[in-house]
């Protein structure tokens, strides 16, 4: 990942608080701008969906930030790159089965996810530092059909989620984040389900 891409993620990691298990570190470099700096550039990027993501709470990145390259598993154990979702606005979530914040917005995701089937849109539910089983016992009396996978080993999620989950990150179609949030939200709202469509279309 390029070190401003690793930058911004950490710039929103400052401002918003997640679930996690041990109180994250903030580590200070006097040779970048502060998070507040970095969100106020934020503010100016002048892409069409800025303004409307902004007043959902989402921070926008001030250019589409390229993602590193991974794989993950899929429930099936088959290897599911990112790369294969290319031609679809992705909501790509960190969570984990441990997390109540992570658990409170998954029927939220479901109803997005059931709202835009048959849009070029997808749901990436990548859990982190979980075994599969676990998962497996999760979605047993959590019925979810949104799209779910396995990052077992924690390494894929790292550079994302190292500071909190739920994580959640927009990436266009061709794979760069343009937005992301910290901490549990709604995604079910008629305002969001609008956007994300017209996100969908247009991107």
């Amino acid at each position: 990942m390029k070190i401003r891409s690793i930058v911004v993620i950490s710039a929103l990691a400052l401002v918003l608080a997640g679930c996690s298990r041990d109180k994250p570190e903030i580590v200070s470099n006097p040779g970048v701008p502060q998070g507040e700096r970095l969100l106020e550039a934020a503010l100016t990027n002048g892409a069409w969906y800025a303004e409307d993501l902004e007043r959902l709470g989402f921070y926008v990145f001030p250019t589409p930030e390229p993602l590193p390259p991974f794989v993950v598993k899929n429930l099936s154990g088959q290897d599911v790159a990112l790369a294969s979702l290319a031609g679809k606005v992705v909501l790509l979530n960190f969570w984990a089965t441990w997390c109540p914040p992570c658990r409170t917005e998954m029927p939220s995701i479901q109803v997005l996810h059931t709202k835009l089937d048959g849009k070029a849109f997808e749901v990436m539910a990548v859990s982190v530092a979980e075994k599969p089983s676990t998962v497996k016992d999760f979605l047993k009396s959590n019925p979810y059909d949104f799209p779910m996978y396995l990052d077992e080993d924690g390494s894929v999620s790292a550079p994302f989620a190292g500071r909190g989950i739920p994580t959640t990150f927009l990436l266009d179609k061709q794979g760069r984040a343009i937005a992301g949030f910290i901490g549990a939200r709604s995604y079910d709202g008629p305002e969001i389900i609008a956007l994300f469509t017209e996100l969908s279309e247009r991107l």
